[in-house]
């Protein structure tokens, strides 16, 4: 009987939305949660990492837990933030300033001023943190750090704007995404760094380059395994590897939002059509090891947006929040009476945002 009852849950639509409403209460509703307080007359910078609420305020981080209780507040010298966060670690750093934090748990393991202005920061799952600076004698100068802070090394672009960078989860490689706009027509390529190489012949570091063609725009990497990095252009997703490329996946016009930060998969929500004039959402899960596909449906519902921690990928539907695994389970159903605000998504919590308050769901 259980073999028959997880049979039908995984296979029928109708049996698994019946069971989760009835059997598992995965569906919540507004105002029966934890909540954080926010004023009315500030307009804070707020961000999830770990299993921590992150609130930037007139340069102090206050951090809160899922049960809504401040944990504790740190002192960054930060007004417009540029973040990421993966697994344990925060990295936060002042957008077009010289500073930058890593924060782990309730303590900032490390602050660094650099030469030049912070356009881009990315950390990894270890606490590797990769930044993109600008305004140098340089188009763009890329250094690499530990998780101690150490700087393992700088490479610098004379020709080319770093876009974005993710150093390996085994924190052996560099990825960054650059663009060429000296041409009349706007190239890119991804260049795979041996981090290694890097401190002792710096002349040899990079084992790769994948370049794009004309007009092909990179936007975003993401290191979801230790040999390749996944790479979304504007057309586009190429798995960029120590010694290959490959194309994973191209665009159709019925893709509406694509996100490459899953754990080991790419997020897609498509439009399908269901008849004259009718529509229906799905979401596709597709893995980027061995491309097998989990699907989650959202019938007529138009997603405002979707945002990604990990394998947790948060749904944002204006007035409902669906919250999903990779292997497209429903795991929360949040409603709410209006319209939201956002959402902040960590590794053990979402935060449900409005203008004067936070709402937080355990994961």
């Amino acid at each position: 009987m259980f073999a028959i009852f997880v049979a039908r849950y995984v296979s029928e639509e109708e049996f698994r939305l019946w069971v989760d409403t009835n059997i598992l209460k995965k569906e919540i509703e507004q105002d029966r949660l934890s909540t954080i307080e926010l004023n009315y007359d500030t307009t804070p910078n707020i961000f999830a990492y770990d299993k921590y609420i992150a609130i930037l305020n007139k340069n102090k981080l206050a951090l809160y837990s899922s049960e809504g209780s401040k944990t504790a507040e740190l002192e960054v010298n930060i007004s417009k933030p540029v973040t990421s966060a993966s697994g344990k670690y925060l990295i936060l750093a002042e957008t077009g300033g010289s500073r930058l934090y890593l924060i782990s748990g309730n303590s900032i393991l490390w602050k660094k001023d650099v030469e030049g202005n912070i356009s881009r920061v990315n950390v990894n799952k270890n606490g590797y943190v990769s930044v993109i600076i600008t305004n140098t004698a340089y188009k763009s100068v890329v250094i690499a750090y530990n998780n101690s802070g150490k700087e393992l090394f700088k490479t610098f672009l004379s020709s080319t704007y770093a876009i974005c960078s993710d150093i390996s989860i085994n924190n052996k490689y560099l990825a960054i995404g650059e663009i060429d706009f000296s041409g009349t027509i706007v190239k890119s390529n991804v260049k795979i760094i041996s981090i290694a190489l890097a401190q002792t012949e710096p002349e040899k570091s990079v084992i790769n380059k994948y370049q794009s063609a004309s007009g092909e725009i990179v936007s975003n990497i993401k290191y979801q395994d230790k040999d390749y990095a996944i790479c979304m252009f504007n057309k586009y997703i190429q798995k960029v590897g120590i010694n290959n490329n490959e194309r994973f996946l191209d665009f159709d016009n019925n893709c509406l939002f694509v996100d490459i930060n899953l754990k080991d998969s790419v997020a897609i929500v498509k439009k399908q059509s269901s008849g004259i004039f009718s529509y229906e959402y799905e979401l596709q899960i597709k893995s980027t090891s061995n491309s097998l596909e989990n699907l989650y449906i959202l019938d007529s519902n138009i997603p405002k947006d979707i945002l990604i921690f990990g394998n947790i990928i948060g749904i944002d539907l204006g007035t409902e929040v669906q919250i999903v695994n990779s292997k497209g389970l429903l795991l929360k159903k949040y409603k709410s009476n209006q319209e939201i605000k956002g959402l902040s998504i960590g590794q053990d919590i979402v935060g449900i945002i409005y203008k004067d308050k936070i709402e937080l769901i355990n994961i």
